[in-house]
């Protein structure tokens, strides 16, 4: 513990200890503790440990001003930076006080309702560990992950026995005894790649007794402005990575199930999935060593006792590890066909889909589709309407739920009354609404799969193609469409629906003295933050927002962004005319600070203000008389003026 420095003492006889390393996470870090903040659950029995790995941004300072506001908030800094989340995880998990251990991503955000109810959970019950459900965000859509980890509300079960369990091993979703660590000395190795899947291949495996909750618990952020890792690896680079965690999983003592578990999931996934049955390998002047890393992989299994056949469980991954060994030249082929070919190419038989292959590869494993559900339309029957789906499964499939799910956000589902009879799934018409949102129809199966129901039903022609065919079915909220967003909009523009109590103007914006937009009444720069006082529609539907001094603006998001944020504490939150640094800080010439700083500002140094601009994360930055960026807040600058 000698590498690294600490704000205040550490409490002890914690429920739960939050580790969240962090670098240069700037952008992100308010609103990931500002989660934290508003668990539901006692400040008292939660400690959030941030471990900064000497951050080059303000991601520190921002930490300490939350050390110094929150007590259950503590602050570390390491004396050199490590280069991965490997030590600053390792130095969190050494010097927490929680029964129970969360990992946090700086730029990941925990859920305020689900995160406390696992934690609870896994309490009462004396779980090992625990999962529940994690969604990842993008710009646009939102969509659950790893649903097998997460389809039912359970405890007492063996968590190396779930199925899947290994197809996630990273922290999302997942709660576990900081006791199995620190007894079985698992620590995170410092790897450029993977070492989620070596800590938490072991970890799981070590675990006696798990807790499963349906809950919402955790929130991947994976908007474009935030540049993942994952992504800057390459998949020859990765691949060399994962041969080194092969080889050290396969040297653990773990038992025998969880083992064949964890092969089966770097064989598929990680050889398969993400490094064989690629684009990257189709483009690839140098397959020999492609080859080659899968030979390297089924020789380190074979020496274990395994073979590579038995670890496989889809039929498309038998295919092609079949022609790995008989022709590399038709596996080529086959990869080509499925990644780029197979979706067009289906058909009907019996009642079930499969896909069509060329007539080379008929020797293989026919590929079906687990469940492919098809809107077959609106049928009367005894004076009532319904919507039919009619099923298309493969024998093993069983069916489990029907539920609404609104299009591109799988956080809002709904289920929905049905009757399965034969191969049909009916709901009755007057059934089918879903609050104001447009909906999906989705069919659970099998426990935790979900698939989508089609529009049209499958087709294949050698002369010609089914335009659309992988369309799914969508369902449009027609009054909320109607009354809220003007005809010709309805595809091109979303409008806010519901009064946010303040927006910041995402692109330089017009007021009005009306709400059809006749009479121009000032500009409104972006970066503005304005209070709302209503909402109010255009004479043709279009919904605009009324603010405090009864002006009329945009409710579109292209232009505006709804936030709660009043005002920041410790934050300049009002344009003064001119302010004095306190501290040391840095002027730069973009709101972010992510540029090179222009200069250093040392304290008694003045600066006439001329505005207040606001970052993404809604972060206040002071605008001087000469166009550049300087911190607002308090600790570092006085108002003079």
């Amino acid at each position: 513990m000698s590498n690294i420095f600490v704000l205040g003492e550490f409490k002890i006889s914690k429920l739960i200890s939050i580790v969240v390393p962090v670098y240069n996470k700037e952008p992100f870090i308010e609103r990931c503790v500002q989660s934290l903040v508003d668990l539901e659950m006692d400040h008292s029995l939660i400690e959030a440990i941030f471990v900064d790995d000497v951050s080059s941004d303000r991601s520190y300072e921002i930490l300490q001003y939350y050390d110094d506001k929150y007590d259950f908030i503590k602050c570390i800094q390491l004396e050199q930076n490590s280069g991965s989340p490997a030590e600053p995880r390792n130095v969190g998990i050494e010097v927490a006080n929680g029964e129970y251990i969360a990992l946090l991503d700086a730029d990941d955000w925990l859920d305020k309702k689900g995160f406390p109810k696992l934690v609870f959970q896994m309490s009462e019950h004396h779980s090992d560990i625990g999962f529940g459900q994690s969604f990842r965000h993008k710009d646009k859509n939102v969509s659950k992950m790893a649903r097998f980890a997460s389809y039912k509300e359970a405890n007492g079960l063996i968590p190396y026995e779930i199925n899947e369990i290994f197809r996630a091993v990273g922290p999302p979703g997942k709660i576990f005894k900081r006791s199995t660590v620190i007894d079985n000395q698992i620590k995170f190795q410092h790897m450029k790649f993977g070492e989620d899947k070596l800590f938490f291949a072991e970890l799981i495996s070590k675990c006696r007794s798990a807790s499963m909750t349906t809950e919402a618990t955790y929130h991947v952020n994976r908007f474009t402005d935030n540049v993942s890792l994952v992504k800057s690896t390459d998949v020859i680079e990765k691949s060399k990575i994962n041969l080194e965690v092969l080889r050290q999983i396969v040297n653990l003592d773990i038992p025998k199930i969880a083992m064949e578990s964890i092969l089966s999931r770097i064989v598929e996934v990680d050889y398969m999935q993400r490094f064989l049955v690629t684009k990257t390998f189709l483009k690839s002047d140098n397959k020999e060593f492609f080859f080659n890393q899968f030979s390297k992989v089924e020789s380190i299994i074979k020496e274990t006792g395994y073979n590579v056949e038995d670890l496989l469980t889809i039929d498309e991954y038998k295919n092609v590890y079949s022609l790995f060994h008989s022709d590399k030249e038709a596996m080529q082929e086959y990869i080509y066909y499925k990644i780029f070919d197979s979706n067009k190419q289906k058909f009907i038989k019996n009642t079930s889909v499969y896909l069509k292959y060329p007539d080379k590869y008929n020797h293989l494993i026919p590929l079906q589709e687990a469940c492919m559900p098809v809107y077959k339309g609106t049928e009367m029957i005894d004076d009532t309407f319904y919507e039919v789906i009619e099923l298309f499964t493969k024998p093993s499939v069983e069916i489990n739920n029907v539920e609404l799910i609104k299009i591109r956000d799988e956080r809002f589902s709904k289920s929905v009354n049905y009757e399965h009879k034969d191969n049909f799934i009916y709901i009755k018409t007057d059934d089918l609404i879903f609050d104001e949102f447009d909906f999906n129809i989705a069919i659970k199966f099998n426990l935790y799969k979900t698939a989508l129901v089609f529009a049209t039903y499958p087709n294949f022609n050698d002369d010609v193609s089914l335009n659309r065919q992988n369309f799914k079915l969508e369902f449009i909220n027609k009054q909320f469409k109607i009354e809220d967003v003007p005809t010709n909009k309805l595809n091109d523009t979303k409008y806010l629906s519901e009064k946010p109590n303040f927006i910041i103007t995402k692109k330089t914006i017009k007021s009005y003295i009306d709400a059809d937009f006749k009479e121009e009444f000032n500009t409104i720069k972006k970066g503005s933050l304005i209070p709302i006082s209503d909402m109010s529609q255009s004479s043709k539907g279009t919904m605009r927002l009324i603010t405090k001094d009864k002006r009329f603006i945009t409710a579109n998001v292209n232009f505006v962004k709804p936030t709660e944020l009043k005002k920041k504490d410790g934050y300049v939150s009002t344009i003064p005319k001119r302010i004095r640094v306190l501290k040391k800080c840095k002027l730069y010439t973009d709101v972010t600070f992510k540029n090179e700083p222009i200069q250093t500002m040392q304290p008694k140094d003045e600066l006439n203000i001329i505005d207040i601009d606001y970052t993404n994360n809604f972060t206040p930055r002071l605008k001087t008389v000469d166009g550049y960026y300087i911190t607002a807040n308090v600790k570092f600058v006085e108002v003079l003026h």
